[in-house]
């Protein structure tokens, strides 16, 4: 939402959208176009005669600048009730919501840098006069604000990646549906249907309905300049800051299928198989995970030793071409030292393969190429690296 622009949802029940401004005696508007002045008439009575009384009072009387975050009060003096309440800026105005004649009305916090006028319509309960009281706020920089990140930011990314977008504070759960309205992903050359799903208050993550197509143009937006994360008793509410987009593209759609029992792997590019290779997965209390993984991290040469592994068989071994796909561990790699490629599954855990396979997929794989293993009878964890999302069915994907 542009600074600025009215939000009907703040208002009370009224959710209509911001309409052509409403144009008062009580509101000039400067010919520089920039600021909206109050104008308060002498209050009178039907005849036409000045009132002894001004129908309410408000907390901005004296001073009409609020600090982003505080509230607007009108308050009714006796015998007067308030019947109406219309909230306007430059771009329109809104019902404040008022069923029914009332004694006191509050609006939502004020948004930062902003201007409105509040303009209540009174009656006198005795005689019925009536009286229109105007206000007119202005608001600074808001003195608590938060920002968020989005990831990725640009590069060529594997067909199993999901964007996410990182707040640096927790998004309460009464905010999470309005933030993710502000978040937006756009690809060409075709839409690709998908969900967000928070996790843990902080990050909320874009899946598609199923892998990225392949040479796909993908933008995430945050818009989230202004938006609201609402305060406690004891906090004001934050505001947020203007965030950067991020915007990447997919391979040419490479996807990696390990069978466990077969001994072999499946490389594919955008659904066409390009490769196939012997393997060596997991031995019995080392089980390899069957279930869907993604690549997010790619080492030309690594060390991996037993140390918490396993205390019976003692390796240090230097790794070529390793390629992890889970956080508790497992790697797809070469290993050259292993004979039984193609034969056995004997390995810790991490699928092996031989050096010029692994080197050849090495040379062609991205983050967030997806590494999708079965028959190993060790299903996936739903948490064990950002391909686990993968393993939650779709239907339950999305928890807002």
């Amino acid at each position: 939402m542009d600074i600025g622009k009215l939000d009907a949802n703040r208002y009370g029940r009224n959710k209509l959208a911001v309409v052509t401004v409403l144009a008062t005696g009580a509101l000039l508007l400067s010919a520089c176009g920039a600021t909206l002045t109050a104008v308060t008439n002498p209050p009178t009575n039907e005849s036409g005669s000045p009132s002894a009384k001004v129908a309410a009072t408000t907390n901005v009387d004296k001073k009409p600048r609020l600090p982003a975050g505080e509230r607007v009060t009108f308050v009714a003096n006796d015998p007067w009730m308030i019947e109406s309440l219309t909230v306007s800026d430059e771009s329109g105005s809104v019902d404040g919501g008022i069923d029914k004649p009332q004694v006191r009305w509050k609006s939502d916090p004020q948004a930062p840098a902003t201007e409105m006028t509040y303009t209540a319509e009174l009656r006198e309960q005795v005689t019925g006069e009536t009286q229109t009281v105007t206000r007119t706020v202005a608001t600074g920089k808001p003195k608590s604000t938060f920002s968020a990140t989005v990831f990725p930011k640009s590069g060529t990314w594997g067909i199993g990646l999901m964007p996410t977008v990182t707040f640096d504070r927790v998004v309460p759960k009464r905010d999470r549906a309005a933030m993710t309205e502000r978040l937006t992903v756009v690809s060409t050359p075709e839409p690709v249907a998908g969900s967000w799903r928070w996790e843990e208050g902080t990050t909320v993550v874009f899946r598609p309905e199923k892998f990225w197509p392949a040479k796909t143009q993908v933008t995430v937006k945050a818009d989230i300049e202004n938006a609201v994360i609402s305060g406690s008793k004891t906090t004001k509410n934050a505001y947020g800051e203007a965030t950067q987009p991020g915007s990447f593209r997919t391979d040419k759609g490479m996807s990696i299928h390990i069978n466990g029992p077969k001994k072999k792997g499946t490389v594919k590019i955008d659904g066409e198989k390009v490769r196939t290779f012997p393997t060596s997965v997991g031995k019995a209390g080392f089980i390899t995970r069957s279930g869907v993984k993604t690549i997010t991290e790619m080492l030309r040469v690594t060390r991996m030793t037993n140390i918490g592994v396993t205390d019976d068989e003692v390796y240090d071994l230097q790794v070529p071409y390793a390629m992890r796909i889970t956080n508790t561990g497992e790697f797809l790699h070469g290993a050259p030292w292993n004979g039984n490629i193609g034969y056995a599954n004997t390995s810790h855990g991490c699928t092996n393969a031989k050096l010029d396979d692994a080197a050849w997929i090495f040379k062609r794989a991205n983050w967030g190429t997806p590494v999708v293993t079965k028959g190993t009878g060790r299903d996936m964890e739903t948490w064990n690296g950002p391909g686990a999302r993968w393993n939650i069915p779709y239907g339950e994907w999305s928890n807002l």
